[in-house]
């Protein structure tokens, strides 16, 4: 076949694709940084500033070779970008999986190198390629044109290209497809580019027949990988979350996950959803029975079920009930009385409702979620429904899908209690639903003698998380800000007899108790302006699994109902976002 001559709008077109390709694979591994390290500014500045510096460098090695064919280097240039890309998110994959796998083996540094060298070298491989990309189309619009120079206008084809990419990844990608398919889509792109450079613009002196092996080979790779990117979309979620599988044998990295039952997941406008089953997972404890009374009751509520959003843990089903019972129960009993109207604004899942309802006095409940796909889920899916025991359509409630800080900013009710049941702040985009400036609505939505109830993971922990919700509430004007730790007793008397006549050693039982007490400690706050006269109150008729006066004792017994001081560096607001400093080095857990 006679070649054919490169037309600069050729040249424009291939420039606007190929820039879309190259941004793709930028935010594919941000993307992913970000859901395996948390942090999401953190890795997506670095993510930017890593592939710009690479382009720099990139740029510099074209200029290395100026007379150099330049379709046959457009040619390898493709092939390098394609493979590169469609590798790039299962690479991450596989390398946070390796870097859990270090950590139970007590090597944790090894793991950071393994997980964050592999993203940094593929940033930076993929900006190299991309600025040694650019300057050779420039060159070729060049030669296409004869003496005209078209350098701006391959630069405004590269600009524009990277424009359409960016937008598409947000708003067309992300919600329809996973990471592994979008890459494999954009690496797609890069070789069908490569092949019409090699068969049409490369003289037949250049056309060997290895370039069309490994262009055919790599073509037919990334067909195949699209048409199975579902079961391997499936196969990197289970490795996400049941990544312990591997841990016996390293061989195993790269096993079928067969064994692993399948996630059940729902992809929303908002997040992903994730229910997951761990099949061979241990059931309640021996000793979990004498703390709480939910499998003694009800036998078939669901066991060895966690939900996650976002790839972040929510809730386990074998024992959520400490979580929510200590979050619903202790801010109305230390009210001392039920409050009639309530607001709740998260909680999709309808466990927190489901300790509410209890409450025949409470007369109406306002509910505020985002996402209608978490409530649809939580209304019809068996697991949850059987979790939630149905609360979520109790003709008391009233709900409304609203974003929750417009809703609270732009209602006119006011309401006896607001309970506040959001993601863990972890990253910048929900910085807005712990801000001075959002506590501030929510207490003009209260009555006079109304609270608000939010749980605080850390708090325990982390004195600078303590101070930022403190501090933060304080200065939104609540006169009573009041953290609690939910407490169990840490000698169980009953249990311990059952370990004692089981085998165990005293000092073993001791400790195995001791240390169950410890994994219940969990964080909450509530806040208002007039602390209530009235004694604590417990509505006989309310059935609470672990709940007790014993428990209620050591959850309340160093309660201190006042205002803590206020540190201005600690207040968290939507003008200057204030989260707790965590290590940017963190590879993510599920678990």
């Amino acid at each position: 076949m006679n070649n054919l001559t490169a037309s600069p709008r050729m040249i424009y077109t291939a420039t606007l694709i190929l820039a879309a390709c190259s941004l793709l694979y930028e935010l594919l591994i941000a993307q992913a940084l970000a859901t395996f390290a948390a942090n999401t500014v953190t890795w997506y500045s670095v993510t930017v500033g890593l592939y710009l510096a690479g382009m720099g460098l990139g740029a510099l090695l074209h200029d290395q070779h100026p007379t150099a064919n330049h379709w046959t280097r457009f040619f390898k240039v493709e092939v390098a970008l394609s493979a590169a890309g469609a590798i790039a998110v299962p690479l991450l994959h596989f390398s946070h999986t390796g870097a859990l796998l270090l950590e139970v083996y007590r090597l944790s540094f090894l793991g950071h190198v393994l997980f964050f060298g592999t993203g940094f070298l593929l940033i930076t491989t993929i900006g190299i390629l991309t600025g040694f990309e650019l300057p050779l189309l420039i060159d070729l619009a060049n030669a296409a044109a004869g003496k005209k120079r078209l350098t701006n206008r391959v630069l405004a084809s590269d600009y524009t290209g990277s424009l359409l990419g960016g937008l598409a990844f947000p708003l067309l990608l992300v919600p329809n497809l996973s990471l592994v398919a979008i890459g494999l889509i954009a690496a797609t792109l890069n070789i069908f580019l490569a092949i019409l450079a090699l068969y049409f613009f490369l003289p037949k002196l250049h056309r060997c027949s290895l370039r069309f092996i490994v262009s055919g080979a790599l073509a037919l790779m990334l067909g195949l990988g699209l048409n199975f990117a579902p079961p391997l979309e499936r196969y990197f979620t289970k490795l996400y979350y049941f990544y312990w599988d591997q841990s016996e044998d390293f061989k195993q990295l790269f096993a079928s996950m067969d064994n692993a039952e399948d996630v059940f997941r729902v992809r929303s406008p908002y997040q992903r959803i994730d229910l997951v089953h761990d099949k061979d997972g241990s059931e309640p404890s021996s000793i979990d029975d004498f703390y709480s009374s939910k499998f003694v009751d009800n036998p078939l509520q669901p066991k060895n079920y966690a939900l996650f959003l976002n790839g972040d843990f929510q809730l386990a089903s074998n024992y959520e009930e400490y979580y929510h019972e200590f979050f619903a129960h202790i801010p109305i009993m230390t009210n001392g009385a039920v409050p009639r109207r309530v607001l709740v604004m998260g909680g999709g899942d309808g466990l927190l409702l489901r300790e509410l309802v209890k409450y025949l006095d409470i007369k109406t409940i306002v509910h505020v979620d985002l996402d209608r796909e978490l409530i649809d889920l939580a209304t019809t899916h068996p697991v949850l429904l059987a979790m939630n025991e149905g609360s979520l359509s109790d003709p008391r409630i009233t709900r409304h899908f609203d974003d929750a800080y417009r809703f609270i900013r732009n209602s006119s009710d006011r309401f006896d209690a607001i309970y506040l049941d959001f993601p863990d702040p972890r990253d910048y985009n929900l910085s807005k639903l712990y801000s001075r400036e959002f506590y501030h609505f929510v207490r003009q939505r209260l009555t006079s003698d109304g609270f608000i109830a939010l749980d605080s993971p850390g708090l325990r922990h982390n004195k600078e998380r303590r101070e930022i919700y403190t501090s933060t509430l304080a200065a939104a004007g609540y006169k009573f800000v009041t953290p609690y730790i939910s407490k169990i007793e840490t000698i169980n008397e009953a249990a311990y007899e059952f370990l004692l006549t089981s085998g165990f050693e005293e000092e073993k039982a001791r400790r195995l108790l001791a240390n169950h007490a410890a994994s219940i400690r969990l964080g909450f706050i509530t806040a208002r302006d007039h602390w209530p006269d009235r004694p604590i109150y417990q509505d006989p008729r309310v059935k609470l699994h672990v709940i007790n006066d014993t428990r209620l004792y050591l959850t309340l017994r160093n309660l201190i109902p006042s205002l803590p001081p206020t540190d201005p560096d600690k207040i968290n607001s939507i003008f200057r976002p204030t989260l707790p400093s965590g290590n940017i080095w963190h590879v993510r857990d599920p678990w």
